[in-house]
């Protein structure tokens, strides 16, 4: 992409990378620790997993009320810096409360705790998520210039992914998990202090009227893409549990929790080699069309995964690659689909409300993390998972781990590809009417190229 062409400095492109290296430093060891640290200390499978559903409900009211702040501030401070600013302290400290339970306090007075710590964390999360992946269209109109910052942010996420995956074992054993949450939340909270300083705000939502809740329900309505490309990602994602037993999997199956990081390796650095190469395809290729591309791989490689079985482990690890490169590019194209339902919204409404999409797209993805686990558990629970350290696990509840791990994505793709059918936004329709949005070209020249195609 010509350098001409980006609206942002250097030093926000990596800002941005390395706020959301932060966040994954965070993501990466709550999602892959928290119900295992969680069962060690005495909490069943089944209160683990309730935990987990109630959260999503609470996300249900919490997100669209914080996109509705968000659509509704202008601060001289800015519209979205403001609450990154205050989330780069409050994420790191929930997240140790999370991980600081008494071990010998009693059960109820943990689950309370981890109850409370667990809501804190996600009030934390939104206030951090929703402005990060929405000031990507705020600081550029410039589509290739999305998918660079989205693409770099991925490498960076990812390659903080596979460091904590890889120490992640090794601190958790011999420090304990207070310590390990202690250490990574003071390295997450460093990482994302660079964004909250540099960033600038360019292309937001200034207007003076007030954003209703029912302005942001008709928003909805009229956004039929946003609808469409949130509803076939959510019922992609929430079916994968690869990530949610991948612990388990670790110990029950391979017989060492140290085998965490091995798999991380073959799923994380996949992924990483397609945030790097991802600029260069999306010039090439419509990232909707890439989009497919992915979902379909990883479908075909985890049947054949699951056929091959993990005894092999040469083999499995050579196959569980080889889908990684797949859910690589599905991993990364996912969240850059909503900056287009951004300009969509203000071609189609007037109004860009930035707030309102990304706290839907909070709201779709911790649902698509947290639903996951939360329904894993319970299917462990009923195929008879013991907790516990060290417990023994029945033959059942090992064939269920290896189920989940490698062929639940098979479900949601079967189930989502025929939504995805319906969307026909692409590229370069989307610049087009960014163009429109910002006053580079009028509406009538807008429509006129975009007679019939949507």
């Amino acid at each position: 992409m010509d350098n001409k062409l980006f609206r942002t400095s250097g030093i926000e492109r990596w800002g941005f990378g390395l706020f959301m290296a932060g966040q994954s430093v965070i993501n990466t060891f709550a999602g892959s620790f928290l119900p295992l640290f969680l069962t060690n200390i005495g909490i069943t499978a089944y209160a683990v997993g309730v935990l987990f559903l109630f959260a999503r409900v609470w996300d249900a009211v919490n997100d669209p009320i914080f996109g509705a702040i968000l659509d509704r501030t202008n601060l001289k401070s800015g519209k979205f810096l403001p609450f990154l600013r205050a989330a780069n302290v409050m994420l790191p400290v929930t997240v140790v409360l999370m991980f600081a339970i008494p071990s010998g306090i009693a059960t109820g007075w943990k689950i309370l705790w981890a109850f409370v710590s667990y809501l804190l964390f996600d009030i934390a999360y939104t206030m951090c998520d929703v402005p990060i992946f929405a000031m990507t269209s705020a600081v550029t109109d410039q589509v290739h210039e999305r998918i660079n910052i989205m693409s770099r942010n991925t490498v960076l996420s990812t390659l903080t992914a596979i460091v904590v995956a890889v120490a992640g074992p090794g601190l958790y054993s011999s420090l304990g998990p207070l310590p390990t949450a202690v250490i990574l939340s003071i390295v997450a909270a460093f990482l994302m202090f660079f964004m909250s300083r540099y960033a600038k705000e360019r292309y937001v939502n200034k207007d003076e009227e007030e954003v209703t809740l029912k302005s942001m329900l008709n928003y909805v309505k009229s956004n039929k893409y946003l609808r469409i490309g949130f509803l076939g990602i959510m019922i992609l994602s929430v079916t994968s549990m690869t990530n949610a037993v991948i612990t388990y999997f670790a110990v029950n199956c391979l017989g060492n929790l140290g085998m965490v990081s091995v798999l991380s390796l073959f799923i994380a650095l996949p992924s990483l080699v397609m945030g790097v190469l991802m600029p260069v395809l999306t010039r090439k290729f419509d990232k909707f069309h890439l989009l497919m591309v992915g979902i379909i791989g990883q479908t075909v490689m985890s049947v054949v995964c699951f056929l091959a079985g993990y005894e092999n482990q040469v083999l499995f690890f050579i196959l569980l690659g080889v889908r990684g490169i797949f859910f690589g590019i599905q991993l990364i194209l996912q969240l850059q689909f909503t900056g287009d339902f951004v300009e969509y919204g203000e071609f189609v409404t007037g109004k860009r409300l930035q707030g309102t999409a990304y706290s839907i797209q909070t709201f779709v993805f911790k649902f698509m993390n947290a639903v996951p686990g939360a329904v894993a558990m319970f299917i462990l629970g009923a195929f008879g998972f013991v907790s516990g350290e060290g417990a023994v696990q029945p033959p059942s509840a090992i064939n269920a781990i290896w189920v989940l791990f490698i062929l639940s994505p098979v479900i949601g793709a079967l189930i989502s590809l025929p939504i995805f059918a319906k969307y026909k936004l692409r590229d370069k329709m989307v610049q087009i009417m960014a163009a429109a949005n910002s006053g580079d070209i009028t509406r009538e020249e807008a429509q006129e190229q975009l007679a019939g195609k949507l």
